[in-house]
C-alpha cells in the first residue's frame, strides 16, 4: 500500500465526535477497543449522507457500524447526521478507503461491507483512481470474517465488467440482477433514483 498518504484532519476523533483516531489505534486497529464492545463489525465504503449506515446502524445496535467518506461535502452531512443522533455503535471517516482498509483492518475482521454506487472515474485517464484494484480486492478478501458477506452495487456497466473477474479472482462471488430482498425500492439514494430511472444497475453479493 501507499505509506505516503496523509491522515486527514477530519480522521481525529474526540469525546464529542463519532469520528476515528486513527493516528492513535494503531496498525493495525483493535476493533474492540476502539468501539469499547466486541460485536460484528459492518462497513460501508462511500456512504455520502449516510442513509444507509444510519439505516443500519439503527435497525442493528448489536452491530458496530464504519461509514467511509471522503468527499468533503458528504462528509460534512455525514457527521452532522450521526452526531445528531448521537449512535454509540456508530464510527466514520474521511480518508481514502484502500488506505484504511490496507492499514488498519486485520484479517477476518469485517461481517459486511457494502459498496454501492463507487465513483467510476469514466475518462481513461482517471481511471487508475478507481477503488477496486487488484489489490484492494486481495484486502477485502483478506479483511472479511469467514462467513462475512460484500455487497456491490453499480449503474456503470463498464466498470462493472472491469471490477466482476477482480473479485471473482478473490472470493466466491454471484451477481445480484434483482432488487435486493429487503429492499425492492432500494438500498441507498443512487438505487432509489436510478430504480425509479429504469436505470440498470448491476449488484453481486461476495463471500470468502
Amino acid at each position: 500500500m501507499n505509506n505516503s498518504v496523509t491522515i486527514p484532519q477530519s480522521a481525529i476523533h474526540n469525546s464529542q465526535s463519532a469520528e476515528l483516531e486513527l493516528a492513535t489505534i494503531g496498525e493495525p486497529a483493535d476493533w474492540t477497543h476502539v468501539y469499547g464492545r466486541a460485536a460484528p463489525l459492518v462497513v460501508e465504503i462511500g456512504c455520502g449522507g449516510g442513509r444507509t449506515l444510519i439505516g443500519m446502524a439503527l435497525s442493528h445496535p448489536e452491530w458496530n457500524c464504519m461509514g467511509i467518506e471522503q468527499a468533503g461535502e458528504y462528509f460534512r452531512i455525514l457527521r452532522e447526521r450521526v452526531q445528531k443522533r448521537s449512535m454509540p455503535n456508530v464510527r466514520i471517516s474521511r480518508i481514502d478507503a484502500a488506505y484504511l482498509i490496507g492499514r488498519f483492518f486485520p484479517a477476518d475482521c469485517v461481517h459486511q461491507y457494502h459498496i454501492y454506487f463507487p465513483d467510476p472515474w469514466p475518462k481513461k485517464r482517471h481511471r487508475k483512481r478507481r477503488l477496486f484494484s487488484e489489490d484492494f480486492c486481495a484486502d477485502l478478501r483478506r479483511t472479511l470474517a469467514p462467513d462475512g458477506v460484500l455487497y456491490v452495487a453499480t449503474d456503470h456497466a463498464e466498470y462493472y465488467s472491469e471490477l466482476l473477474p477482480r473479485l471473482r479472482a478473490a472470493m466466491a462471488v454471484e451477481e445480484h440482477p434483482q432488487t435486493w430482498e429487503d429492499a425492492p425500492a432500494g438500498r441507498t439514494n443512487y438505487e432509489i433514483k436510478y430504480l425509479k430511472e429504469g436505470r440498470p444497475i448491476y449488484r453481486l453479493v461476495g463471500r470468502k
